[in-house]
Order: structure tokens, then sequence, then C-alpha cells
């Protein structure tokens, strides 16, 4: 099994996208054309342009990215999975609490909730007091 190319940026990952396309010696306007994929697209991922945010949230970025490779026949040898694997490491080895410490603050939420409806129930049945007489006085009528 080959070891692949691990990259921790689109910098990176352009540059080597780019040398390979020269390698080949086709122009960027042909290849654009070939997998319908618009140039200036193309020229941002040479460039290193996208990031984190563009890559996860844009999945036709992701699909351009993979189409693009599997052209130059650069899958095989790159790992993009793990395009981010320094940052997620750096925020394992640090010492910054992921945890929400706001939890205690909201301890008693649903309870607060709860009292709040019966109290509107209780309001509205008052504010009914009359509707309910009626019902109440109907009932001794008809047993």
């Amino acid at each position: 099994m080959e070891n692949k190319k691990i990259f921790y940026s689109f910098k990176e990952l352009g540059s080597y996208l780019k040398k390979k396309r020269r390698e080949s010696g086709e122009r960027l306007e042909s290849i654009s054309s070939k997998l319908l994929i618009k140039k200036n697209i193309l020229q941002n991922i040479e460039n290193g342009i996208f990031d984190k945010g563009h890559y996860e949230k844009n999945s036709y970025l992701k699909g351009f990215l993979k189409t693009y490779m599997k052209d130059l026949k650069v899958t095989g040898h790159c790992d993009i999975e793990n395009l981010f694997l320094k940052n997620i490491i750096d925020i394992k080895s640090s010492t910054v609490s992921l945890d929400n410490a706001r939890v205690d603050k909201n301890r008693f939420g649903s309870l607060v909730i709860l009292m709040s409806l019966v109290l509107l129930g209780l309001l509205f049945l008052l504010w009914n007091k009359s509707t309910y007489q009626k019902l109440y006085q109907l009932e001794k009528y008809l047993n």
C-alpha cells in the first residue's frame, strides 16, 4: 500500500494540482471546457483561495475538486479527506475545554416553562369563569 500525500491547507493542495497539471501539459482552459467547470473556479482551487468553511459548506466545491483531481489522475496519491487533520490535532492537544459551561444557568429552564404554562391555564380558567359556572349548572340540571 502506497503512502498518500497529506495536505494541511488549500494552498498546498492547489500548488500540487497546478504542478501536476503543468506536468501533464494541459491548459486550464481545455480542462475547464472538458470538465464543464468554470475557469475561475479551477484557478481559485489552484491558488488555494478556498478555506475550510468554503469546503465544508459547499458540496459543489468538493465535487469540482474531486473531478479535477480525477482528471489529473492524482486521486490515488492524495488524501483530501484529512485536509484539516493538523487543525483537529491542534484542538485535541490544546488545553481549551470544549464543554459548554452555560449548562448550570439553564438548569431550571424547563421548570420555568412548565410553571408558566400552568399559570396561563389557570388564568384562562379564571377568565372564563362564567362559562364554567354555566356548564356546572347545566350538568346539575341534567342530573
